[in-house]
């Protein structure tokens, strides 16, 4: 079992990478559920689950069973504050990306045309690529993240170890919340491409919305929109 599909792939060695980036994967996350009863709607944060994967499915290192479909949450790829010094994985969407998206999924989900039905879910996270395509530079160079991002997306491998992932896991919706990048053909759009090809209905299965990092900004939570 591994936490994706590419384990002969050495982050380090892509022509934009810079020296000190977080070299491995981190890891999908279990990490709530979502209880939707008519107008009623509940979001209960969990204890992080990381997600192995196998051949054909996937286990949590728990070693829970876990009733219910799953939902999943797509982000584009780890941030500086997911890894520790030692460029050893954290944890998904930690921060104000974490903060703001427990404090305000439900919001954001109930003021959105994008139904749920009635059931009980399981909250996943997932990075479209698992690598740290930003190298945890401070200040963020967005350049730098989506050129790394796509190298590994659409060079080596990446598209299809996020396809192996979506198989797998087999969510029963998708919220594509991956950041947009400098261009309206982004990264956000990159992750849609293939959810499309995958034979996922768009505003049927999948939908998108803004980062969650851009959900609360001074107590403006205007950005909190799931499309």
């Amino acid at each position: 079992m591994s936490v994706n599909f590419m384990s002969e792939f050495d982050f380090s060695r892509l022509e934009h990478y810079q020296k000190g980036g977080a070299v491995l994967p981190n890891p999908d996350q279990f990490v709530g559920n979502l209880e939707i009863s008519g107008t009623n709607m509940a979001f209960i944060k969990q204890k992080r689950d990381t997600i192995d994967y196998n051949k054909e499915g996937y286990v949590y290192e728990s070693g829970r069973k876990r009733h219910g479909k799953n939902l999943l949450v797509i982000l584009e790829s780890p941030h500086r504050y997911e890894y520790d010094s030692q460029g050893r994985p954290l944890g998904l969407a930690m921060g104000n990306t974490g903060d703001n998206f427990f404090d305000l999924f439900p919001y954001a989900l109930k003021n959105s045309p994008f139904t749920v039905k009635d059931g009980d879910y399981n909250v996943i996270f997932a990075n479209g690529v698992q690598y740290q395509a930003s190298c945890g530079l401070s200040p963020l160079n967005r350049e730098i993240r989506d050129k790394n991002w796509l190298d590994v997306y659409d060079n080596h491998g990446g598209e299809a170890d996020f396809k192996k992932r979506i198989r797998n896991l087999n969510p029963e919706y998708i919220i594509n919340l991956c950041t947009g990048g400098k261009k309206p053909s982004g990264l956000r759009q990159r992750i849609n491409q293939t959810l499309d090809a995958m034979g996922y209905e768009f505003k049927e299965d999948y939908t998108e919305g803004n980062h969650p990092a851009a959900w609360k900004r001074h107590g403006d939570t205007s950005g909190a929109r799931i499309y």
